[in-house]
Parts: C-alpha cells; structure tokens; sequence
C-alpha cells in the first residue's frame, strides 16, 4: 500500500492525491477504516521523501493562502486520528 501511493504521489501530484483521499475519507461510514487509512496517509506524509513539497507547503500554511486550503482539506478528514491530527497541526 505505501509504495502505491508514493508511486501515485509521483505519477498524479501529491497534492492531488491526498485532497482526493482525505475528500473520499471525510464522508467515510466505516470509522475504524477511516481511521487506519488516516494513520497510514500521515505517516507516508511525515517521512516519504516524495512528498517534500506538500510538507512544505503545509508549513507554510500561516503565510500562504495555497497552504492553508491545504491543510483545511486534510485537517476534516485527519480527525478521524486524534494522532494523525496533532502531527498534522505541529507540522502546520
């Protein structure tokens, strides 16, 4: 699963498939699903090195109105995970 979606990030704009995730995620049914697929979509954001560019772009988000859309579209959907969430707010 991670390599997949790393290899996506690539080929697609990272930034294009983790709005399409999170949009997709945000009006999940299964909780436990949305959860653990949150879990795995911050932690492939904090540490692949294919997405260098949305972290920075995520710490730019105070500054940068690209940025703070950004991290709104991920932020609804990351509450699934109190911890995913926290991550996604220190990294902001």
């Amino acid at each position: 699963g991670t390599l997949i979606l790393r290899r996506l990030c690539i080929l697609l704009d990272a930034e294009r498939v983790y709005r399409e995730l999170s949009t997709i995620l945000e009006g999940e049914a299964d909780l436990d699903f949305a959860s653990v697929m949150v879990q795995a979509l911050n932690l492939i954001l904090l540490n692949s090195s294919e997405l260098a560019e949305l972290r920075a772009l995520i710490k730019q988000s105070l500054s940068n109105p690209s940025g703070r859309d950004l991290f709104n579209a991920l932020y609804s959907s990351w509450c699934h995970s109190p911890m995913a969430t926290i991550s996604l707010c220190l990294l902001a």
